[in-house]
């Protein structure tokens, strides 16, 4: 088994939203996801902080993590501006590591069936200043290392959510700049613009900054804008509401928007489980680790 079916408590649990990036949310990030943790500012609506304010702001955020490992199951809705719907269920599991947030998602067409897993995408992120992914279809067989453009190519065909969108290396772009605060659905948020790395795939791919907003009061993701270099929107992550799970809070919907084709796609967790332990092996590539899942008894219904 590669997880402990055992809940972690604490004698101090704090207040903690999570953002799925990836790192993460989906997420990744997609999916990769990025969690941040409750604190107290108490500016107003609409106040500037000063760059060094700023900077401290997106440290914390880049350090901060949920208690302890979790799992959760979501569906992806698929929303073509022409066409049909098209809607898939997965899986997915996040923990920490040395190098940062690492996410292991299985996803598949909500029609498969368990016999036929030819259509089931399995990947594990690895998120932090040196990010890697990887993937495998089917069950069975070995994960392969993404690299290059097939960073930038949709997990499943049709769905807009790519590796690069799980793995969010921009939030560690060390080139950024504080923009000031606007407002995102009801959320006041502090935005910062930043800067790919010059040489960096990112650059390669034609983006020419991403544009991410923090939360004002909780330091958490509320949305990213991808640029193009003449500073037009490729696409735009929107976190569209969070839940409070088993004494933490976790984000509960995110739509991803591609601008070029005007497709969506939305992410939804649908259950949840928290304060997990998962070995390690479970985010290894190299690993034959089984895939398992808490009982039904851990998971809290959204």
């Amino acid at each position: 088994m590669c997880i402990d079916q055992t809940k972690l408590f604490f004698s101090k649990l704090r207040s903690a939203v999570s953002v799925f990036t990836v790192a993460g949310l989906f997420c990744a990030c997609a999916l990769s996801v990025t969690y941040a943790q409750r604190v107290d500012h108490k500016e107003s609506p609409y106040v500037r902080i000063d760059q060094e304010e700023g900077v401290r702001r997106m440290a914390a955020f880049r350090s901060q993590r949920l208690e302890g490992d979790y799992c959760f199951r979501f569906e992806l809705a698929h929303l073509p501006r022409r066409g049909d719907k098209a809607t898939y269920r997965g899986t997915m599991w996040g923990s920490w590591n040395e190098k940062g947030p690492v996410t292991r998602f299985e996803i598949s067409p909500s029609e498969v069936s368990p016999k036929n897993d030819s259509d089931v995408v399995e990947l594990i992120i690895q998120n932090g200043l040196n990010p890697n992914a990887w993937m495998r279809r089917g069950r069975s067989g070995s994960f392969k290392e993404i690299v290059g453009p097939a960073l930038f190519e949709p997990v499943i065909q049709g769905v807009v959510y790519s590796p690069f969108d799980l793995q969010m290396p921009f939030i560690y772009w060390d080139g950024f700049t504080y923009e000031g605060p606007v407002r995102v659905q009801s959320r006041i948020a502090q935005q910062f613009l930043m800067s790919p790395p010059e040489g960096s795939l990112s650059v390669a791919r034609g983006i020419g900054a991403v544009r991410i907003g923090l939360d004002d009061s909780y330091d958490a993701l509320l949305r990213v804008e991808v640029l193009d270099g003449d500073g037009e929107q490729l696409s735009r992550f929107t976190v569209e509401s969070f839940k409070k799970v088993q004494k933490q809070y976790i984000v509960k919907e995110v739509t991803l928007k591609d601008y070029a084709t005007r497709d969506r796609t939305r992410f939804q967790v649908k259950a949840a489980s928290v304060g997990l332990i998962l070995k390690p092996v479970f985010f290894d590539p190299l690993s034959e680790c089984e895939l398992t899942l808490p009982s039904d008894s851990m998971f809290e219904e959204l």
